[in-house]
């Protein structure tokens, strides 16, 4: 058994072992100590008190908790923030991986206190030096490196990492223990529970005593995500952080999607701070009303040049009436939020975001607007933001801010057409939405992404999936250069009107040198296409329809790569079709078929890579157990033999006493 392949109880004599197994809760003064470490650091309580007691908390999330959007959540109350989950293996190892993923050049904000700290940063790993090599590189730009046991996801299960390694439980103490031990920066971990409450106890305990300085706990189990994610357990929460909270703080994560729910989850759980990561992501503002104050501070320190963009900012909201109450608000509206953290990007000393990542973050924001069904042609044009590759950076991000700017008076419109509640394009407090618009937060303000066992409306669901399935089939056609017609369907370009020819029969198709026709007189009229380098697609029977596609020159059939294939597949069932073999064709599919089978080939290579090398840590944690059992037995035996000797010359001195 791999550790791909997660061992689980699923026969009712293995659960009946496991109800054994763990009947019994582990108490706070069962834990077992955490291994001594070599370097002076921060321990538990000690290094919470050094992090200010932080209590609002941003998750780690792949490519979307990045330094421009720590910066943002930290403006509106966030105190401690996570980095997105790393790979160890790639930081460790891959020149290029580490200063994408996290900037440590000497300009940059990224780790740099007040700006950036405190700060986790987040790893993934199966491997204990591995990781060790990629956390030596982020001492002293982190408060903490934290083990990655939560994520659920299908990437974690192939990689061998996050939630699936909770049933590996020696390799998570080998990891734990190791960066513990010979790594100068404290240790912590965020984990998933088990359906089990007393198996989720002596889990957390397990870890605790790996050497963890802090633990964070996920509500929901490894199967609870996406459309199953389910509420999460603040009850195993709260059993864990009394079980855990005497030795060191624990964090609740789960079941948070909104800032009404922060402080009830804060009294039910017991825990010491909550961390949010889609509620953080859908709302910004999820924590001001809790924590505004020292958001404020926090901006007050900010470099110059990104204050006076973020104030300019606010010219997107409309102060005429009520005002802005700053202590309280909980709501602002999408294009004020993504204003503002454009005004972060673009003014970052060193460091640039993804437009991956930017992307991400404003299709979340705007997701309101687009679920009341207004606007919906703005979700298909931000897919084509960012630019091509070979942009510079400053164009790139601001073909981002074009589409907000081009929102704001799509929305601005909206306001004028009596659409939206008046004095309602500006912040607003939880009270407000209430008593001003019986508890329905206006479409343009960013809101909490409500997500249970299933969607709450499935009609609307399944139309934003298929509105951004049509909207990337367009960008696919719209952005392609390409015009060979062999070309896969992803890069062949916008087909061509046909071409005269291909109104001719199949053997008057031939190529010509005709003119082009003049220029429309016309100035509005679209530009003529360029005329067909190729013949038009014959299309022969059994499909007496016209193709629009060019045939390709060396096509035996005359025909395109798809029309070819059909009629080569035709040729068994229709006397008419006997000879229609084609080289060509062939070939090129022969040499497709190779290419995939190579592709599969390397793809299987790195999975069995994969699987060997976990098997190799999970042996060498094993061998590492055994020579250590040895060890202590070989102490105990050494002990024995001394008591032994001890009392055999303690005997013979007595009977010389008596003889004497």
């Amino acid at each position: 058994m791999t550790i791909s392949q997660p061992v689980q109880a699923s026969t009712p004599t293995e659960l009946a072992r496991e109800d054994v197994k763990y009947s019994v809760p582990p108490t706070t003064d069962t834990l077992e100590p955490q291994p001594a470490a070599e370097h002076d650091k921060l321990a538990g309580y000690d290094l919470w008190d050094s992090m200010g007691r932080p209590k609002y908390i941003v998750a780690p999330m792949v490519d979307q908790s990045e330094l421009a959007w720590r910066i943002i959540s930290r403006m509106y109350g966030a105190n401690l923030c996570y980095t997105p989950m790393f790979h160890a293996a790639l930081f460790a190892s891959q020149p290029k991986y580490q200063p994408e993923m996290f900037d440590l050049s000497p300009d940059s904000l990224e780790g740099v206190a007040p700006y950036d700290r405190p700060l986790v940063v987040q790893f993934c790993a199966n491997d204990k030096d591995q990781w060790l090599a990629a956390a030596k590189k982020v001492e002293g730009r982190c408060d903490a490196v934290d083990l990655n046991l939560g994520c659920p996801q299908g990437i974690a299960k192939r990689g061998h990492y996050g939630a699936f390694l909770m049933e590996h439980w020696e390799l998570i103490r080998s990891m734990i223990s190791h960066l513990h031990q010979h790594l100068s920066t404290p240790v912590i971990a965020k984990l998933r529970v088990f359906p089990s409450l007393n198996k989720t106890l002596h889990y957390a305990s397990h870890i605790y005593s790996s050497g963890a300085q802090l633990l964070c706990v996920h509500g929901r189990t490894r199967e609870a995500k996406g459309q199953l994610t389910g509420f999460a357990s603040w009850p195993k929460i709260k059993a864990v952080v009394d079980l855990i909270s005497p030795k060191v703080p624990v964090l609740a994560n789960g079941g948070c999607p909104g800032s009404e729910e922060i402080q009830p989850c804060l009294e039910e759980t017991g825990a010491y701070g909550v961390m949010s990561a889609e509620g953080n992501l859908y709302n910004p503002m999820i924590f001001s009303p809790h924590n505004a104050a020292a958001g404020r501070e926090y901006t007050a320190q900010l470099p110059a040049p990104m204050r006076e963009a973020l104030a300019a900012a606010e010219s997107e909201l409309d102060l005429s009436g009520a005002g802005w109450d700053r202590d309280a608000a909980a709501y602002a509206p999408a294009t004020f939020m993504a204003q503002q953290y454009l005004a972060i990007v673009r003014t970052l000393p060193s460091t640039q975001t993804a437009t991956s990542a930017i992307k991400a973050h404003l299709y979340k924001l705007f997701r309101p607007v687009w679920a009341a069904g207004r606007h919906p042609e703005m979700r298909e044009s931000l897919g084509r933001c960012g630019g091509r590759n070979g942009a510079e950076y400053a164009e790139r991000v601001q073909t981002f801010q074009a589409w907000v700017d081009q929102f704001r008076e799509l929305l601005h419109a909206d306001f004028a057409a009596g659409l939206l509640p008046p004095d309602s394009n500006r912040p607003l407090t939880h009270a407000e939405v209430v008593s001003l618009y019986s508890g329905v937060v206006p479409y343009t303000h960013c809101q909490p992404y409500l997500r249970v066992s299933k969607p709450a409306e499935p009609a609307e669901e399944a139309k934003l999936r298929a509105a951004d399935g049509e909207a990337k089939r367009k960008r696919e056609v719209e952005e392609a250069t390409v015009t060979d017609p062999d070309a896969p369907p992803a890069q062949r370009a916008r087909p061509t009107p046909p071409s005269p020819s291909a109104a001719l029969p199949p053997s008057a198709s031939t190529p010509t040198n005709a003119a082009a026709p003049a220029a429309s007189a016309d100035p509005t009229a679209p530009l003529p296409s360029a005329a067909p380098s190729t013949v038009a697609c014959a299309h022969a029977a059994p499909h007496p329809a016209a193709c629009a596609n060019a045939a390709a020159a060396k096509c035996a059939n005359g025909a395109c790569k798809a029309c070819c294939a059909s009629l080569r597949a035709s040729a068994s069932s229709d006397e008419r079709n006997k000879d229609v073999a084609c080289e060509f064709h062939e070939a090129k599919e022969a040499k497709a078929r190779e290419a995939d089978e190579r592709r599969e080939a390397a793809k299987r290579a790195r999975r069995e890579a994969g699987e060997r090398k976990a098997r190799e840590n999970v042996e060498a944690v094993r061998r590492e157990r055994d020579e250590r059992k040895k060890v202590r037995e070989e102490e105990k035996r050494r002990e024995r033999e001394k008591e032994g000797q001890g009392q055999g010359q303690a005997e013979v001195g007595a009977q010389a006493r008596t003889e004497a």
